[in-house]
């Protein structure tokens, strides 16, 4: 039969042989095929190579290869290839100056491959060099080479290089275009790739279309995003969006929480019935999530049929924004029951539930996590380590993660600052305030939020008057309104009371009624009955007074003898239909948080709850417990 068709044994083996290769998918099966290959002298390295880098087993490729006395052009490319496809863009450099030393010209395959690892390093020394051997071999004019050196240029920030290239090009395609274009939206210079792209001579396709969109996107400048996106269905491209487009569109209304624009986009994708991929659905699940429509959210959570991890960080990201802590714990563990690993934005977002919660134990678990899996402890995931463990009570260890983070950022400085001042550290906060400054770091509005509250707490009078000094004249902040409550707090409780209500008095925003109420309470310690009149003047003008403040100068009154004035706060109370908001509060046992409300009986615990409550009562009661009662009136809450 082979002297019939004109074949040699050894071709028709390597005829029989090649659609093997192609059809394997094992290791063991390439095991065979170069066994047999190599017994019978058959030259099918090339195509095993190829095969191998296909199967992301570039180890025994490159073993392969080593062993080839003069290795083909094609060979040494799907080595190339493969380094930079998989995340090896050094071996792919190293393998092509192998090439040159070893004196073999590279072809036009090469470069390619070659420029987009010296993308994937950010080495735009080394990019340049490959441009020179470029220009050398004669290889300027070829298109893919080309566009290949304008993607480099771009990905590595010199736009300058990226520019010449193209202008200096022949012949164009959409890649080029699209490649410059990309490269200007990506380091911000949107006017410029808008220029571009309105002067396109060829038709411009749904890549081009969706980077322009993005651009105005990353710019917040939705109203310009949706125009041109209108104009994108209308044009004379005949371009259809597709999932990358939609993506754009969603980001940037999670990003502004939009809600509004987004159920448009949401509406536009189920008219039109645009396919989404798992990453269009994500970003579906985002923007619900960040604009507060949650319950959408999760439906689309539930019906993905292959949950990763950017969904379930959406959810969980969603859920602690909205206050909706326990629930995004509870999907924390769902995820660890479904075998998902968590990452840096889902430790950041379950830190910040546990730190308004008070999970202390589940904070701990996650800490130990980070150094089990090796994750970097950087300054984003220190930050919120820092304000966990402050919130949680455990100042000391808050200030270990603090003193072990060695690169610190103003989001580190100002969580120990507020930490240390909200525990009652106020001059340890103003040592850390002194070591920001020494580090180069600019005090910001939250800054002096916990520097002020330091002082309150402390009771650190003139630093405190020094420092909301320091705040305005020093760095030229604007005073907010918590600066003012604490000062107000900080020289009313103090007993400068005077000086409180001057510091009111001259607030460059209208003060609010929880600074009035600082200071109404400032009054009742010190019994400056007339200041009291003024403020509960002004507390019972107001549009809508708090209960508690209305309780807090009731009890004022009734502890000087002042009944009419009693009852004068209550009629107001009552005619107003003012109510107390209900109380709430957390517990963590075990690692499971339990929520408790004033008056609560839907607890599954609720009747041990009651009881054990009566226990205690009774137990003081037996002790000779006995409140003080001699500044309490009636309750004026109905």
């Amino acid at each position: 039969m082979v002297l019939l068709t004109g074949e040699t044994p050894k071709s028709f083996c390597q005829s029989m042989f090649l659609p093997l290769i192609r059809s394997s998918t094992k290791l063991t099966q390439i095991h065979q095929i170069h066994a047999q290959i190599f017994v019978q002298g058959l030259a099918l390295q090339p195509q095993l190579i190829a095969k191998l880098v296909d199967l992301n087993f570039l180890d025994y490729a490159r073993l392969i290869f080593e062993r080839i006395p003069t290795p083909c052009d094609f060979s040494r490319n799907c080595l190339i290839r493969g380094y930079t496809l998989n995340n090896s863009p050094r071996e792919s450099v190293l393998l092509y100056i192998e090439t040159l030393h070893g004196g073999t010209k590279p072809s036009n395959f090469t470069y390619p491959f070659v420029l987009k690892a010296c993308s994937a390093r950010s080495s735009l020394k080394e990019g340049e060099q490959i441009h020179a051997h470029v220009l050398r071999l004669g290889f300027i004019s070829d298109l893919f080479v080309n566009n290949s050196l304008i993607d480099t240029y771009c990905k590595c920030c010199c736009l300058e290089s990226a520019r010449q290239v193209f202008d200096e090009m022949k012949e164009r395609d959409e890649v080029s275009w699209n490649s410059i274009i990309s490269g200007y939206i990506q380091w911000g210079e949107v006017e410029v790739a808008r220029n571009l792209f309105e002067k396109m001579p060829i038709r411009r396709n749904v890549v081009c279309w969706t980077a322009v969109i993005n651009g105005y996107g990353k710019q917040g400048n939705l109203v310009e995003m949706l125009r041109l996106f209108r104009e994108m269905l209308t044009s004379d491209d005949d371009v259809v969006p597709n999932s990358a487009t939609m993506v754009c569109l969603l980001s940037a209304c999670s990003n502004l929480s939009n809600l509004e624009v987004g159920r448009w986009v949401s509406i536009f994708i189920d008219v039109n019935l645009l396919p989404l991929n798992t990453i269009a659905i994500t970003a579906l699940i985002d923007m619900n999530s960040k604009c507060g429509n949650l319950e959408k959210a999760r439906k689309l959570f539930e019906g993905l049929s292959c949950k990763h991890l950017a969904s379930w960080n959406a959810i969980i990201s969603g859920n602690v924004q909205h206050g909706l802590l326990e629930e995004a714990i509870t999907l924390f563990y769902t995820m660890k029951e479904e075998l998902v690993k968590p990452d840096e934005i889902t430790i950041v977002n379950l830190l910040s539930a546990c730190a308004g919660l008070g999970a202390l134990e589940l904070g701990r678990e996650l800490h130990l996590y980070l150094g089990q899996t090796n994750l970097e402890l950087n300054v984003i995931i220190a930050t919120s380590l820092v304000d966990m463990y402050s919130k949680c009570a455990q100042l000391q260890d808050a200030c270990l993660v603090f003193v072990k983070t060695s690169i610190k950022d103003l989001a580190l400085y100002n969580a120990m600052i507020m930490g240390l001042g909200y525990h009652g550290k106020g001059r340890d906060s103003l040592v850390v305030l002194t070591q920001m400054e020494r580090a180069g770091a600019r005090p910001n509005d939250i800054t002096y939020i916990g520097i002020l509250s330091g002082c309150n707490h402390s009771r650190l009078i003139e630093e405190g008057r020094i420092q909301f000094s320091n705040m305005i004249n020093k760095y030229g902040l604007t005073p907010k309104i918590e600066h003012y409550s604490c000062l107000v707090d900080l020289l009313g409780r103090a007993g400068h009371l005077e000086e409180a209500y001057d510091l009111i008095q001259k607030m460059v925003i209208p003060p609010d009624s929880v600074i009035w109420g600082s200071l109404l309470s400032a009054c009742g310690i010190h019994r400056n009955v007339e200041l009291v009149d003024k403020i509960g003047e002004i507390i019972t003008e107001s549009p809508n007074p708090n209960l508690g403040f209305g309780i807090l100068l009731s009890t004022i009154y009734a502890s000087v003898g002042r009944w009419k004035d009693v009852d004068r706060v209550r009629r107001m109370v009552k005619e107003r239909g003012i109510r107390k908001p209900v109380g709430c509060s957390w517990i963590e046992i075990d690692g499971s948080v339990d929520r408790f409300t004033v008056q609560d009986t839907t607890h599954v615990k609720c009747e041990d709850i009651y009881e054990t409550h009566q226990n205690l009562v009774n137990h003081l009661k037996f002790e000779g417990y006995a409140p003080h009662v001699d500044l309490i009136t009636r309750s004026i809450d109905g």
